[in-house]
């Protein structure tokens, strides 16, 4: 299993008062990460997903653990992998680290959905493919 990594430099706009980043610009990065991985890791960006192929691919679910804080400044990784996939769902688990420690861990489902029936659909072979050298192998912790 390989990991889809992404660096992020924590800018002021995204900090609080305290120089501390703002939950909701974890979001952004999260939402930045998945279109990155989606455009350059499983080869169809989200203009090509969406206006082409009349795909999308929303988020309908998230949890997530802010372990440590990040700050002004600091240079953080995100961490994207594959828990499990489904015919159209897929769940995704994003960490986000800094020098080898955990500072935010997600756990977020994703579904394919055509855009014209505003309904699920399978998600397309090419793009299942690609997906599936992105899980993780069952072991402790972790789900099929």
């Amino acid at each position: 299993m390989t990991s889809f990594q992404r660096q992020h430099k924590i800018r002021f706009a995204e900090c609080d008062y305290a120089g501390i980043m703002y939950y909701p610009r974890y979001f952004d990065a999260v939402n930045a990460t998945v279109e990155d991985w989606f455009d350059e890791a499983l080869g169809v960006s989200f203009k090509k997903l969406i206006g082409d192929r009349r795909l999308g691919a929303p988020l309908v679910g998230i949890e997530t653990k802010f372990v440590r804080p990040c700050r002004l400044g600091d240079m953080i990784i995100f961490d994207l992998s594959v828990a499990r996939l489904g015919e159209s769902s897929a769940a995704l688990d994003m960490k986000t680290l800094m020098d080898g420690d955990i500072r935010m861990r997600s756990r977020m489902t994703i579904v394919c959905v055509d855009v014209d029936m505003n309904g699920s659909a399978p998600w397309p072979d090419d793009i299942r493919d690609k997906m599936l050298s992105y899980q993780k192998t069952a072991g402790k912790g972790e789900s099929k």
